[in-house]
C-alpha cells in the first residue's frame, strides 16, 4: 500500500500528513479522544516506478497522534519516513500538524517534505503552512504544490 505522493496535486501535503490515519470516536465531554498509532510497512514504490522507470521496494515509518473534538474537530501531528532500497533515490521525511475545523476547513503547518539526497544533501523542502479553505492560502516555500514534474527531485540524473 503506497500512502503517500499524488505528485502534482493541490492535496499533496495534505494526503501525506493525513494518509492512513483511521480517525478516532466521538470525543466525551471531558476532553478529545486522542489516538497514537506508528506503523513500519515496506511495500514496492509504485510512485518511484510511474516517476522514475526504477523498481525499489520502500519502507516507510510513521508515528501519529489524532485527536478528536466533540464538535468535530481534529488535529493530527504525523511523522513519517520512505527510505527506499535504492540508495539513488532520495529519503523522504515529513513532519507536521494538521488542523480540521468543524466546517471541514484543513489547515497544515510543518515540514510535510524533505527529500534528502546522499551525504543528507536537502533535495526539496515544503515547508510552512497550506491551508484549505475557499481560497488555497500556502506561506512558505511549497515546490511539490506548484512544481509540474517532480522527477528531478526523486529521480537519480542517469537511471542504471
Amino acid at each position: 500500500m503506497n500512502l503517500r505522493r499524488s505528485a502534482g496535486s493541490a492535496l499533496f501535503a495534505a494526503a501525506t500528513l493525513l494518509g492512513g490515519v483511521a480517525v478516532a470516536g466521538p470525543a466525551s465531554a471531558s476532553g478529545p479522544v486522542i489516538d497514537h498509532e506508528q506503523m513500519r510497512e515496506t511495500f514496492f514504490d509504485d510512485f518511484v516506478f510511474e516517476l522514475c522507470g526504477i523498481e525499489t521496494y520502500t519502507t516507510l515509518t510513521q508515528r501519529f497522534t489524532v485527536k478528536t473534538f466533540a464538535d468535530g474537530s481534529e488535529q493530527v501531528q504525523v511523522v513519517r519516513t520512505y527510505v527506499p532500497d535504492d540508495p539513488r533515490i532520495p529519503i523522504e521525511k515529513g513532519a507536521g500538524s494538521s488542523f480540521t475545523a468543524p466546517d471541514g476547513t484543513r489547515t497544515v503547518v510543518g515540514k510535510p517534505i524533505q527529500l534528502m539526497g546522499a551525504h543528507g544533501k536537502v533535495r526539496l523542502l515544503d515547508a510552512g503552512l497550506v491551508s484549505f479553505a475557499d481560497e488555497l492560502v500556502v506561506r512558505g516555500p511549497h515546490p511539490s504544490l506548484v512544481e509540474p514534474d517532480l522527477a528531478p527531485y526523486y529521480c537519480p540524473s542517469s537511471p542504471t
